[in-house]
């Protein structure tokens, strides 16, 4: 019986140590995030790296939107990337840019423009504005749709007010 205690003690503990562990990268990314708000770069930076290489997606992003930025593009690129890969939206989005601009990364419109409309897709709503731009004057690659850039437009009008506020403000 004693073992068994002494087993749940020890699975407690390490799931404790583990719930911290998750909790300090968004710690980090909100000091980084208000620091970054503060006009304080380097402070931001400071309090994204280390949640950013822990795998922290927003803080990837964000940390990726400083870069670019500062014109370190390749590396914003990649944290863009990483965030990307695990569905954040202005991980999409900011290597999005990237990639229709060719800045720091090669030029390629068609993979641009499927990070916009997983951008768009997760509600991020300047890609929405982007998807209409898109199908309204066929961009990228993409034919012109007014259906799609009205559908597109409508999904951007649902947003809701504060939302659409915060993404006009926010780093993309």
């Amino acid at each position: 019986m004693f073992q068994s205690w002494r087993r749940a003690g020890v699975i407690a503990g390490l799931l404790a140590c583990s719930l911290g562990t998750l909790a300090a990268p968004a710690d980090d990314h909100q000091r980084g995030l208000q620091a970054y708000q503060r006009g304080d770069v380097v402070a931001a930076m400071a309090a994204l790296r280390g949640a950013a290489k822990a795998g922290h997606a927003p803080s990837q992003a964000l940390l990726g939107f400083i870069l670019e930025g500062a014109d370190f593009r390749e590396e914003a690129a990649q944290l863009y990337r990483d965030a990307a890969a695990q569905g954040d939206a202005d991980g999409h989005a900011g290597l999005a840019g990237l990639l229709i601009s060719g800045r720091g990364i090669a030029k390629d419109e068609k993979q641009a423009l499927s990070h916009f409309s997983k951008a768009a897709e997760l509600g991020h709503a300047n890609s929405m504005e982007v998807m209409v731009r898109v199908y309204q004057n066929g961009l990228y690659g993409a034919t012109a749709d007014p259906a799609q850039a009205a559908a597109w437009r409508a999904r951007a009008a649902a947003l809701p007010k504060q939302a659409a506020a915060q993404a006009a403000k926010a780093p993309q």
